[in-house]
């Protein structure tokens, strides 16, 4: 599967799968899928030797990518990072970036997209303790 599902929505939630990552392949957003009204997350996997065959930027968005497997070079404003399972990536909207699989099993990674300077609230100020 290289998209997102839908199982379950309601006013206030949804439920989806992008099946198993052991064997994702591709790339999958999940905006127009789940709802989502603050955050774009994709799901991408990249073939031992593939390359996103682009390198970009974005004008708004902050990207923090999430390695889950594999291992590869982030290339971010032509400086070569090495990644792996467990790497955290933060890019600035403005920083260039492009990503190759640099090992023997697919790159698979999550990447989350929000507003550059937008986060206002986050867990220890956000969260409301019910019980």
């Amino acid at each position: 599967m290289n998209s997102t599902e839908l199982q379950k929505a309601t006013a206030g939630y949804s439920v989806g799968t992008v099946g198993d990552l052991a064997t994702f392949e591709g790339k999958a957003f999940v905006k127009e899928t789940m709802g989502t009204t603050s955050v774009e997350v994709s799901f991408g996997s990249l073939a031992p030797g593939q390359a996103v065959p682009f390198f970009h930027h974005h004008r708004q968005n902050e990207e923090v990518y999430v390695v889950l497997s594999g291992a590869g070079v982030f290339t971010l404003d032509g400086e070569p990072i090495a990644v792996a399972s467990g790497s955290v990536v933060r890019v600035a909207p403005e920083v260039s970036r492009g990503t190759r699989c640099t090992g023997e099993t697919p790159l698979v990674y999550i990447c989350i997209q929000a507003k550059d300077g937008s986060l206002e609230q986050f867990t220890a100020t956000d969260g409301v303790i019910e019980h």
